[in-house]
């Protein structure tokens, strides 16, 4: 063989040892075993981009949704304070949870916050307030980056913007391959609702009731409850309405005769005192829900957007036609 063609042959390994390398750098085995890319990531969040050129390693979760989707995701090792917890843990994540320092009850103060050295915030747009923790501008000239969760947030919301939310999270993470099968997960788990309401030939109407002064109701519009309500095969009565959350009278609501009503759980008065509140109402007397005492109680954490999206659904369902999961 001459030594033209050892010089060449040399050249062309020389190329493909190079192109393996770079490759090897390249890439990096994630959380979950799979390969993804390395590098940046540009996350489109709450009207702006944020840029992550690393996995952020010292994570806050601002409220449960938030916390829960980090230990779905597997990512517990990465969480130095959790906050603003509504309820119970979900059963499959409580050793998890309970080895997680709590900084507050509600969102923690600034000092709180800062001394766990965070280095990324996850949680509900109304944390990132000046009275709260401060705004995701002020915290990322502190190099803390923030993600705004928008499921539950946006006006319209649907469920999508669920899936977007922990799509997002695999992202910056790097584990995609665990978002994806977490978003299969609950596809599935509607999917099996879907598969029993689909015969129901008139969807029962539904109505959210979330607070009242007088004869001013607040209601749910066109929101994420409302998208989890019509998975479920329901109708919400006042779902046509623009904003998330409206007000109303007594007088449209027995015009529009809801046949169930769900009830959003607060902390501030207990759901039986809500009932008896609405049952007492004569005007409501003729109204079906009241008159068939069909409520159904909805807690903070279903209604907003989180691992728990699927299950909601089901137990909606279930609510709304019980005759066809007997």
């Amino acid at each position: 063989m001459s030594m033209k063609k050892i010089h060449y042959l040399f050249f062309v390994m020389l190329i493909m040892v190079s192109f393996l390398f770079t490759g090897c750098i390249n890439k990096q085995v994630t959380n979950d075993g799979s390969k993804e890319q390395q590098g940046r990531v540009m996350i489109n969040n709450h009207k702006r981009v944020i840029e992550f050129v690393n996995v952020p390693q010292r994570v806050v979760t601002l409220n449960q949704h938030a916390t829960e989707i980090m230990l779905a995701l597997g990512l517990s090792d990465k969480i130095v304070g959790a906050a603003h917890m509504d309820g119970e843990i979900q059963p499959e994540y409580k050793e998890q949870y309970n080895k997680i320092l709590v900084l507050s009850d509600t969102y923690p103060s600034k000092d709180t916050l800062l001394a766990v050295k965070p280095d990324f915030i996850y949680g509900y747009n109304d944390a990132f307030e000046d009275k709260w923790i401060g705004t995701a501008d002020v915290l990322e000239k502190q190099n803390i980056k923030s993600y705004i969760t928008q499921g539950g947030l946006k006006e319209h919301a649907t469920v999508q913007e669920v899936y977007n939310d922990i799509n997002n999270i695999g992202k910056i993470f790097h584990v995609e391959t665990k978002a994806q099968d977490l978003i299969k997960s609950i596809k599935n788990e509607i999917q099996q609702v879907k598969e029993k309401t689909d015969i129901i030939d008139k969807r029962v109407k539904i109505m959210v009731f979330d607070a009242a002064t007088g004869n001013q109701v607040l209601i749910a519009g066109r929101s994420l409850e409302s998208d989890l309500i019509r998975l479920a095969g329901g109708d919400n009565v006042f779902g046509h309405l623009e904003k998330s959350w409206e007000k109303t009278d007594w007088q449209e609501i027995i015009r529009r005769n809801p046949e169930v009503i769900v009830i959003n759980e607060h902390a501030a008065s207990s759901t039986q005192e809500t009932i008896q509140m609405l049952v007492k109402n004569p005007a409501l007397s003729e109204v079906e829900a009241i008159k068939k005492r069909r409520f159904v109680i909805f807690s903070f954490n279903d209604m907003n957007g989180g691992i728990r999206s699927g299950k909601t659904v089901q137990w909606l369902a279930k609510a709304f036609y019980p005759q066809l999961f007997q």
